[in-house]
């Protein structure tokens, strides 16, 4: 079979797909939700980041002073997510800068990180909290939203190990073995989310997803395997977070930590 043949019904498909998790997903939060939200929330305030916001930027008190961050400008992250509806409200970012590399921010700057459906689309997870830990200050929080991967279009992909983590931060991103394990991250996605069982198709699918370097989830987790992160970067001396809370929303969809600098 020609893998060329059909591309633009698979990419249609493709975004279908992701359209019908959102809306699968993205049902209202709880009041229980809300309570638990606005208890994690009150310690943000200050001065801070909120990285990927987009369409959801994270609701916080008139006491916390946010700067956006995103890797591109919503125009160009609208072709990237079709799927977003246009007369839905974006955040224009007030610093376009990679969520792993804030070079512009001092060390020590900020009271405060958000990342909300962020970290997964990382490819170098560890390396991006070891950099929202360099610009929190000593005691600031970092606030962070994970999508559970046992109730979203991740739920039967491979979940991600910490042995995998602590790897992709320890070889650079040209390394042959990451660039092989973030290739097969590309190929999971295409055969899985985006249903192509055909391995032409597939493997055409995931190298023009990596030629446009659409923002994957390259990692699935529950919740037990962040803990277990934080506890690994701590003790192999990487980021020091103490976990302060954590909750469970929109029926398991999503998890939060909230993370506090020591």
């Amino acid at each position: 079979m020609d893998p060329h043949r059909g591309l633009l019904s698979v990419a249609a498909r493709h975004v279908q797909g992701v359209a019908a998790v959102i809306e699968e997903t993205s049902g209202d939060y709880t009041a229980e939700d809300l309570a638990n939200r606005a208890e994690l929330l009150r310690s943000i305030r200050g001065d801070g980041l909120e990285i990927g916001a987009f369409h959801s930027p994270i609701p916080v008190g008139e006491d916390a002073r946010v700067t956006y961050v995103d890797l591109l400008p919503p125009e160009i992250q609208q072709r990237y997510f079709p799927e977003v509806p246009e007369d839905v409200p974006v955040v224009t970012p007030d610093l376009v800068l990679p969520a792993d590399d804030l070079h512009s921010i001092a060390e020590g700057a900020l009271d405060f990180v958000l990342a909300s459906h962020l970290l997964e689309h990382i490819a170098n997870p560890v390396g991006a909290l070891v950099e929202w830990h360099r610009v929190l200050r000593t005691g600031g929080f970092l606030y962070l939203v994970l999508p559970d991967m046992r109730h979203t279009f991740d739920r039967d992909r491979v979940r991600t190990t910490l042995d995998h983590l602590v790897l992709d931060a320890q070889q650079d991103r040209a390394h042959p073995d990451r660039l092989a394990r973030d290739a097969e991250h590309y190929r999971e996605w295409a055969g899985i989310v985006n249903s192509l069982d055909d391995p032409g198709q597939r493997d055409f699918w995931a190298g023009h997803l990596v030629k446009i370097q659409y923002p994957i989830h390259f990692h699935c987790w529950q919740p037990e395997d962040i803990r277990d992160l934080f506890h690994e970067i701590d003790k192999i001396g990487m980021a020091h977070f103490r976990i302060c809370g954590e909750a469970v929303m929109k029926g398991g969809y999503e998890f939060v930590f909230l993370l506090q600098k020591v």
